[in-house]
């Protein structure tokens, strides 16, 4: 079979992958790091509480922006790992990458959605705002179409599938594939920003060194 991508495109990619590897973790941590309350566990948020933590909260704000900006390198990182198991895990790669992808999809909607559209009702007055609480809830409570944002497990599913194919085939180094594995579990919590902090901690620990090697190489 001919090769359908030239040498220069997949090391091309290759180094786009890379970057992401590198780009994602960061931003990641730096998002959640930013959240307030790091230390509450609670399951439950009530509008109020969620109301609590946004309202002026610019740096919270800023941090669900830099979320976002990570989307399109969460999604290349699923594409390049689910194509590494490929040969050996194909199940586990097909399944993980279309989970990714859709998750990638649900996640810049619940950015969008619960994020970014607080952070502009945030400019409005005080007197304004607090007669805007019956939309706030609507929003938070995931009414309509919202209800779509609680498939968002499915992005770190993909993950967690793509990451056991890549420490059972040992494809990378198990020093980097379980780093990434123990990540993506951490970050299959219900809305714990601890949680997800520590998860992008622990990707970062195996996505870093791997970045670096892959581009040391070439």
């Amino acid at each position: 079979m001919n090769q359908i991508y030239s040498n220069d495109f997949q090391n091309f990619f290759m180094k786009v992958a890379c970057i992401s590897c590198i780009a994602y973790p960061v931003l990641a941590a730096i998002a959640f790091a930013l959240h307030p309350n790091l230390l509450d566990m609670s399951i439950q948020h009530s509008t109020a509480s969620r109301i609590a933590e946004f309202h002026n909260n610019k740096l919270m704000h800023f941090g669900h922006f830099l979320l976002v900006i990570a989307i399109p390198f969460l999604m290349v990182i699923g594409i390049h790992f689910s194509a590494l198991i490929f040969q050996n895990r194909k199940f586990l790669s097909i399944a993980g990458l279309i989970f990714v992808i859709l998750g990638c999809y649900i996640l810049a909607m619940d950015k969008s959605a619960l994020c970014f559209v607080p952070s502009a009702l945030d400019t409005l007055s005080e007197t304004d705002f607090k007669q805007g609480f019956t939309f706030i809830d609507a929003i938070f409570s995931l009414r309509g179409y919202l209800k779509v944002l609680k498939f968002l497990p499915l992005l770190p599913l993909g993950f967690i599938l793509i990451s056991i194919g890549l420490v059972s085939t040992k494809v990378i180094p198990l020093s980097h594939g379980i780093p990434i594995l123990i990540g993506s579990i951490l970050m299959m919590n219900p809305d714990i920003d601890l949680l997800s902090l520590l998860g992008s901690l622990s990707l970062g620990t195996g996505l870093l060194p791997y970045a670096v090697k892959q581009l040391s190489a070439n």
